[in-house]
């Protein structure tokens, strides 16, 4: 079975997360790709996405599936670590509803850590992910 994804791109914004402001530009987007059944019934893929230039904001959106979409950023796929809303409460990221759907926000590389901050002050920390990643079925 093969199934094809394909993955957002990004636009770049200006330095750091205080500092957001209006996409300046465009990245390439990742192309659609075939992926192969994985042992847990998902489907695994390999990141195809560019290098961005760490510390600065890019525009950003999860996909239809939120954080069980690809998140493909800076050459790599990323796991999301934990979250707050925009209060600073800890975000359930399995239930929260802009973590399980489409949401647009903005991203920032910082080394091995990317930063999400949602339209309406979500923040997630995710850790850089080794390799290709196992992706479950979305509805």
């Amino acid at each position: 079975m093969r199934v094809a994804v394909l993955v957002l791109a990004v636009a770049v914004t200006g330095c750091g997360l205080a500092g957001m402001s209006e996409p300046a530009g465009d990245l390439p987007a990742v192309a659609a790709r075939q992926g192969r059944p994985g042992p847990n019934g998902g489907t695994i893929l390999l990141p195809g996405s560019e290098r961005l230039t760490h510390g600065f904001t890019y525009a950003f959106s999860l996909g239809h599936c939120g954080l069980a979409s690809p998140v493909d950023v800076d050459g790599a796929f990323w796991d999301a670590l934990d979250g707050t809303d925009a209060t600073g409460a800890p975000l359930d990221l399995e239930a929260d509803p802009e973590m399980i759907n489409a949401t647009a926000g903005q991203i920032v590389v910082l080394g091995d850590e990317l930063r999400f901050r949602t339209e309406t002050g979500s923040t997630v920390r995710f850790a850089r992910h080794a390799g290709e990643k196992e992706f479950p079925g979305c509805d």
